[in-house]
């Protein structure tokens, strides 16, 4: 399969925020509520969320990608500098989804990979990934790649709050 890593630009930036709406809707069905989950993919946010990645392209310690696979979009990779209190100093992996038929198939340690390269770019030497307390096969996946659980933090959505483990990549 070949597969190329894309640094979100303007022609691609409706693809990211599709892949990443879908693979949300994929990946946390059973775990974040089914309204929330049908809300991301309505026009009017999705082009909300169009419009705040337009934002994004620019911004200093804040980077996304695309991943594509023979020729077609499957998956999402954002890293920017920690926003959390306790991890002021580390850089953070905010987003690796992939959709469900390319899962389990080597893209999601090539972002990893891509997503500590970046961080430390942006000058960080440690980096920080929440991940889903109820997301077993993510959960695993962090752990598998190096990740050791540090923290639990609450993750909010609208009408819900879940717990989130914290994972710390050092010396990255």
């Amino acid at each position: 399969m070949n597969c190329i890593i894309e640094e979100l630009n303007l022609d691609n930036v409706k693809d990211y925020v599709k892949v990443n709406t879908k693979a949300w809707q994929e990946t946390y069905r059973g775990i974040v509520n089914d309204g929330f989950l049908e809300l991301i993919g309505t026009d009017s946010e999705i082009n909300k969320s169009i419009e705040q990645k337009i934002k994004d392209i620019n911004k200093e310690f804040d980077k996304s990608f695309l991943l594509k696979v023979n020729d077609k979009y499957v998956g999402v990779l954002r890293v920017c500098k920690s926003h959390d209190n306790n991890y002021k100093e580390k850089g953070e992996l905010q987003a690796l989804y992939l959709l469900n038929d390319v899962k389990k198939l080597g893209f999601g340690k090539i972002l990893i990979e891509k997503a500590k390269e970046e961080v430390k770019k942006m000058g960080f030497d440690s980096m920080i990934v929440g991940c889903l307390s109820d997301n077993t096969n993510a959960n695993n996946f962090y752990k598998h790649m190096g990740g050791v659980l540090d923290s639990n933090r609450n993750f909010i959505i609208p009408n819900q709050v879940i717990k989130e483990n914290v994972y710390l990549f050092r010396n990255i």
